[in-house]
């Protein structure tokens, strides 16, 4: 897996290996699992990844206000951070935080974006030279 895929899976296992341990074991992907716990272990990995007050923060320093944060702004702060946290992490907190409309960010290509904003990057270029 990816590193941001990859880092988030093991900070969500950490919640439930810290916290959830003495309950009955079931994979996470169970139909029946504890939605509960799950979301649970969400909210953990995200807050351990990247906590709230800093993405807060960093968004209030960079002027965004509530109802005003932008696909671009977020893709700022991934690349200026280096966080692992997701874009779908990222604009999850947005939302629930009011700094932008609930689904405002569904259908944004993030990745291209990225490239709009960062130009291509370079393991791109590489792969298309080994290419030619």
């Amino acid at each position: 897996m990816p590193e941001d895929p990859t880092i988030f899976t093991m900070a969500h296992e950490l919640k439930h290996h810290l916290v959830d341990r003495d309950l009955p074991v079931a994979c996470c992907r169970e139909r029946n699992a504890d939605q509960h716990v799950e979301i649970g272990a969400e909210v953990f990995a995200a807050e351990l990844i990247f906590p709230d007050s800093d993405f807060l923060k960093l968004l209030a320093e960079r002027g965004v206000t509530k109802g005003r944060c932008s696909a671009e702004a977020l893709v700022r702060l991934k690349h200026d951070t280096r966080t692992t946290l997701s874009y779908a992490g990222l604009s999850k907190r947005a939302a629930f935080h009011g700094l932008a409309p609930a689904r405002s960010f569904d259908g944004i290509q993030w990745k291209k974006l990225e490239e709009q904003i960062y130009g291509e990057p370079l393991y791109k270029r590489l792969l298309r030279r080994r290419k030619h």
